[in-house]
């Protein structure tokens, strides 16, 4: 099976415009500060995004209202960032798709070959083997 871009032009355009008005869900955020889920929001916050923390056992992180799932976060979403392990991230996908939600980001670790081959023949665009802290900075 032929795999998707990995850097879909149109999800990293979204990146350059450092606003509110790009809304960033990260499902797998943290409490802990030394868990990527903590670091990105921390970092996606600094620069200016929206940032929606998600995370099912979580009230709050980095001062923000976590919402349990993503069915529970408000529209617009334009990126989904996952910092989950790869059998989640694959549960996640499939609600993704439900939602018709455009774009989605995968940090290292939150995918395997199995979660490739789904994102290939998904209704979304993917990015992967790239992190989005990198990118943000450009």
């Amino acid at each position: 099976m032929s795999r998707p871009d990995p850097h879909p032009s149109e999800i990293l355009d979204l990146l350059k415009v450092k606003t509110t008005e790009t809304r960033i869900a990260v499902v797998g955020a943290s409490n802990n500060p030394e868990k990527y889920g903590n670091i990105i929001v921390k970092n996606l916050l600094g620069k200016g995004y929206a940032v929606v923390p998600v995370n099912p056992k979580e009230e709050t992180i980095a001062g923000l209202k976590v919402a349990a799932d993503l069915a529970s976060v408000e529209p617009p979403v334009h990126i989904v960032n996952l910092v989950t392990p790869p059998a989640v991230t694959l549960g996640v996908l499939a609600k993704v798709a439900e939602l018709g939600l455009p774009n989605v980001w995968l940090q290292d670790g939150s995918f395997d070959d199995a979660v490739l081959d789904y994102v290939a023949t998904a209704p979304f665009k993917t990015v992967y083997d790239a992190c989005i802290m990198v990118v943000s900075n450009y």
